[in-house]
């Protein structure tokens, strides 16, 4: 059984969600890595269109930028595929701002609540990055770029200007990394770099796998496909096959608010939970509150407590062992690290307000940025 309290009124604050992203990542099926369409951007030998329409901490960073290779590159902080990309840009900058390249980070939100330009601050600083990121909260800038493909999408351009690389993911990178070097010997032609340094592969990367939404404006199957945004909705399952049903779909069980965005505990307690069946892989989720106030969400997978070595970076343990977030902020958690096989995760508010914005399925690997 899970643990939590079963008798908890439940409170829930109506706010109007706002839906953004949706040409980000959506999932009808198990997560795979896409292709990226480096190479072949409509963009490319086009100027980089204007970045004023982002948030910029220092707008002045823009007025720099004429004359001198830029690496733009669209991320999402709350998707783990834009997590694994920070290692390489900060080292990009480290490496080439020497030589007059500027590294450009813009954040795209992929839910609602990661518009807010504090949370975005507090990503920048979290993840101690040492380049400008604006804030595109409106997607008017990832409009102006074509608002097609998936974040994290990279572009560089050299110092004319025009844009020499636009592509998705981290497949992207050796390409990108190449072009970088070639625009720098443009202007530096007696530099060496040291040879065999950048990969030469540029196939997909199979752990590039994208996150499964259980808003309603972006849900793939399953029961919350037609429920109805913002009512109380009862959700009723005799049997475990009908909340074990299709791999990488959720299934809720209990009172929840369905929202556009994401999916709200109307209650709390062991008979209120989402559970999703999955192949391997870490196991990640994007949670919020709809409140201020932090909620416990218990963990099981495949009915029971997590084992502490397959414990993700934000799980906790109480004195029974049993295994848990606490939610504090809207943000991405990590809940288990990486295994092989089938398994079934159950996720469980003690009380009401936990919003469950998605489920995501990549590898925290060694030297990758974990949330």
């Amino acid at each position: 059984m899970l643990a939590g309290s079963r008798g908890a009124r439940w409170k829930w604050r109506q706010g109007a969600l706002i839906v953004f992203g949706l040409a980000l990542t959506g999932c009808s099926g198990p997560p795979a890595a896409r292709q990226p369409e480096s190479g072949v951007s409509a963009l490319i030998g086009h100027p980089l269109p204007p970045l004023r329409t982002a948030v910029w901490p220092d707008r002045a960073a823009l007025d720099s930028l004429p004359q001198h290779v830029v690496v733009l590159a669209f991320l999402s902080f709350d998707l783990p595929r834009s997590l694994r990309m920070l290692p390489t840009l900060a080292a990009w900058n480290d490496a080439y701002s020497r030589y007059g390249v500027k590294v450009m980070g813009v954040h795209v939100p992929a839910f609602a609540f990661a518009a807010d330009s504090t949370l975005s601050a507090v990503n920048v600083a979290r993840f101690g990055l040492r380049f400008p990121v604006g804030l595109d909260p409106s997607l008017e800038l990832w409009r102006a770029f074509g608002a097609n493909g998936e974040t994290p999408r990279v572009i560089v351009a050299g110092a004319d200007g025009r844009i020499e690389v636009d592509g998705e993911g981290r497949a992207v990178l050796p390409e990108a990394e190449r072009a970088i070097r070639a625009l720098i010997l443009k202007t530096h032609p007696d530099l060496r770099f040291p040879a065999g340094a950048v990969p030469t592969s540029s196939g997909p990367d199979p752990e590039d796998h994208v996150a499964v939404h259980l808003g309603r404006a972006r849900v793939a199957d399953g029961p919350l496909r037609t429920t109805v945004s913002g009512h109380v909705t009862n959700f009723t399952a005799q049997l475990r096959y009908q909340i074990e049903g299709r791999p990488y779909t959720p299934y809720p069980v209990g009172r929840w608010i369905p929202g556009a965005d994401g999916l709200t505990s109307a209650m709390g307690g062991a008979e209120n939970f989402v559970a999703l069946r999955y192949d391997g892989g870490a196991l990640g989720a994007v949670l919020g509150l709809a409140d201020s106030k932090p909620v416990k969400l218990w963990i099981l997978r495949d009915d029971r407590w997590l084992p502490r070595s397959d414990a993700g970076a934000d799980v906790e343990f109480d004195g029974r062992g049993a295994s848990f977030v606490m939610v504090k902020e809207p943000r991405l958690y990590a809940l288990t690290r990486a295994s092989r096989g089938k398994h079934v995760v159950k996720l469980s508010p003690e009380e009401p307000g936990a919003t469950i914005y998605a489920l995501t399925f990549a590898p925290f690997a060694s030297g990758d940025v974990r949330p």
